[in-house]
């Protein structure tokens, strides 16, 4: 498990980290490069029930048409903004669509472009600490266009089940391509999130055996992850959603119902996210409690030491008093033979007797007669 510290620093570098926005008052459509994007890569996937086409590809010029298949065009790394100008152009592509593309900061949400349906999403690349990269689709009458942020996806079961064909994937639309996919990407958060199920477990069963002032920074990175896995999904769901509407192109009702279930599993993320946050604002409250608890104990220590010598004191301090031991009434037990081992047995006495009535009490358990057992009340009659 990751240490806290080390989530802390990585936080720290991806905050540092400068996102590219638009400039006020730029062209819309404008793209505008990140200078912290990967270089452009693009691989390409022609198929249909009949045969499969895997194949890298160095420009999008030498895409092939569909020619009555389907076409999925995955682009990897948003650096060269001019190939994706170009595919913009080749597919008809609105510019505001290829400008959410480029532009990574975009909030997840589905828009409407023609016959064509632009999907922005976050998927997760690393948790703790949680990071996100955007993944857009755009998913056409006979083809289906994505874009990553970086290499790495959780894509790859899906082209494994395009390469060994005879699954419905092979016969369905684009729609269903994305819809496998976008399923794909949701489900990539589970493990995240039981991760962090983990660390929530853990960082409480620290809390309760060892309560240190120093994990209230603990508790509060692990509720600013918390946040941002929900930022990511909430309008994730919402996203999904958008896509059931009937007036969506491309979306069958075959689809749709696909959909409703990747619907259905975002719910169930968002319902994990609120658990865990409540759990981790419940770690502050144990964590006070904890504190407080241990305070009362080292509290009901001492205050056990000082009153057992309170009688030791009081008999020490008696016998210190300077008397003319001539009277029969100044302590005349100073001079006799026994008494200073009478004045520490009174001592010891008088301790036992406080810890004795203390053991009866049930206030503190002693080793060596165990703690005292509350006996219920008998009797016949109602309580």
């Amino acid at each position: 498990m990751t240490g806290f510290a080390e989530i802390k620093r990585k936080r720290r570098a991806h905050r540092k980290r400068r996102t590219t926005r638009p400039a006020v008052g730029r062209e819309p459509g404008a793209l505008r490069p990140d200078p912290n994007a990967s270089s452009t890569a693009h691989d390409m996937f022609l198929y249909d029930k009949a045969g499969l086409d895997e194949r890298v590809v160095e420009s999008v010029a030498r895409v092939p048409n569909s020619s009555g298949r389907t076409l999925w065009l995955n682009t990897c790394g948003l650096a060269d903004t001019d190939a994706i100008a170009e595919i913009g152009t080749r597919f008809d592509i609105h510019p505001l669509a290829v400008a959410d593309i480029v532009h990574t900061h975009q909030r997840p949400k589905a828009e409407i472009y023609g016959d064509t349906v632009l999907v922005v999403l976050r998927a997760p690349v690393s948790g703790p600490p949680f990071a996100t990269e955007q993944i857009s689709f755009l998913v056409g009458p006979d083809y289906l266009l994505t874009f990553q942020e970086r290499p790495g996806d959780s894509f790859e079961p899906v082209r494994e089940r395009l390469r060994k064909g005879g699954a419905r994937i092979r016969e369905g639309s684009p729609a269903y391509l994305a819809y496998a996919l976008i399923d794909a990407l949701v489900d990539s958060y589970f493990p995240i999130l039981e991760r962090y199920g983990d660390i929530t477990e853990a960082l409480e069963e620290r809390i309760i055996d060892t309560p240190d002032p120093h994990l209230v920074a603990d508790i509060h990175i692990l509720k600013r992850e918390l946040l941002d896995i929900r930022r990511a999904i909430w309008p994730q769901r919402e996203a999904i959603n958008a896509l059931l509407r009937d007036d969506v192109p491309g979306i069958s009702r075959d689809v749709a119902t696909y959909l409703r279930d990747c619907a259905d599993h975002s719910f169930q993320l968002l319902d994990m996210v609120e658990i865990y946050r409540e759990v981790a604002q419940g770690l502050v409250d144990l964590h006070l409690s904890s504190l407080s608890t241990r305070m009362n104990e080292i509290m009901k220590v001492l205050t056990v030491i000082a009153t057992i010598f309170i009688p030791m004191t009081f008999i020490a301090g008696l016998y210190g008093m300077n008397f003319d031991r001539g009277s029969p009434w100044n302590l005349p037990e100073l001079g006799w033979r026994f008494g200073y081992l009478f004045a520490l047995g009174l001592m010891a006495l008088s301790s036992g007797a406080i810890l004795a009535t203390f053991w009866r009490k049930s206030w503190i358990s002693l080793p060596f007669l165990g703690k005292r057992q509350l006996v219920e009340p008998r009797g016949d009659g109602p309580l």
